[in-house]
């Protein structure tokens, strides 16, 4: 599908390793839909056709493959790097290169619902990216943001794939203090991942720092025994958890 280039392509390529195992089947991408499902049935938001939605930052598109597949919708997949948007399959709506800092006009107020999924994480001035993310937002438009949570838990791999902080409740309260959004969800998921991020950083901190492939292979690399488990795992902690106290992330529901 052709690439529509808003703006010039930044080099802000993820880890490679991350995007060769980030596949549709791996438990966390699974796992991260169920829960957004699951937060979205309980704040009663539903998605329709009629809406303009974006994935910014939608890196291979697996967000909007799962997104556009279960409602039937056209996603605009946004993201500031043309080689990484040529990853995405199956494209119903629109692929487009663009850094949303130029603030083209054209997209002022244009969008219904934004999806940040796992985004922010990465990026040097979080706040004013998300300054620039709501001006692509309507006046009655919905911001949906996942997060890497729990700074506790911040390890090597974090480092090898970008990240360069985890989030918490406190912070995101911060961030959103003076903005025009009001939070209207703020929900942990993936308690029962908790334990796996300690070992996980306890291992790899004995890892060269210059591995980062190595490193990112070791922390996020899966099988299908281990698929099979931590789909089962997840089942568990989505019947029986509600609202979770702590998780490996944190999705925010933003309404304007």
């Amino acid at each position: 599908m052709k690439i529509l280039k808003k703006s010039k392509s930044l080099n802000t390529k993820m880890n490679q390793k991350w995007l060769d195992n980030a596949g549709a089947n791996h438990f966390w991408m699974i796992w991260r839909f169920k829960f957004l499902l699951h937060l979205l049935k309980l704040n009663k938001i539903k998605i329709k056709k009629k809406n303009k939605i974006m994935d910014l930052g939608c890196g291979n598109g697996i967000l909007s493959n799962q997104i556009e597949k279960k409602f039937k919708v056209k996603i605009d997949r946004v993201d500031s790097n043309a080689e990484t948007l040529k990853l995405n399959r199956n494209v119903r709506g629109r692929l487009i290169c663009y850094n949303i800092s130029n603030k083209n006009k054209k997209y002022k107020s244009y969008y219904d619902i934004i999806f940040l999924f796992d985004v922010i994480e990465h990026v040097k001035y979080h706040q004013n990216f998300l300054k620039n993310t709501l001006y692509h937002l309507n006046d009655n438009g919905i911001l949906i943001i996942n997060v890497p949570s729990l700074q506790l838990f911040y390890s090597k791999y974090d480092s090898a794939v970008g990240h360069l902080r985890r989030y918490d409740k406190k912070l995101i309260n911060k961030i959103f203090y003076k903005s025009k959004l009001n939070i209207h969800s703020m929900s942990y998921w993936g308690f029962f991942m908790l334990p796996i991020l300690l070992i996980r950083k306890i291992v790899l901190f004995f890892y060269d720092n210059n591995s980062k492939n190595k490193i990112v292979k070791s922390g996020w690399e899966t099988n299908k025994i281990i698929n099979f488990f931590m789909k089962t795992i997840m089942k568990i902690e989505l019947a029986i958890f509600k609202k979770q106290i702590l998780g490996s992330s944190l999705m925010i529901i933003l309404k304007k």
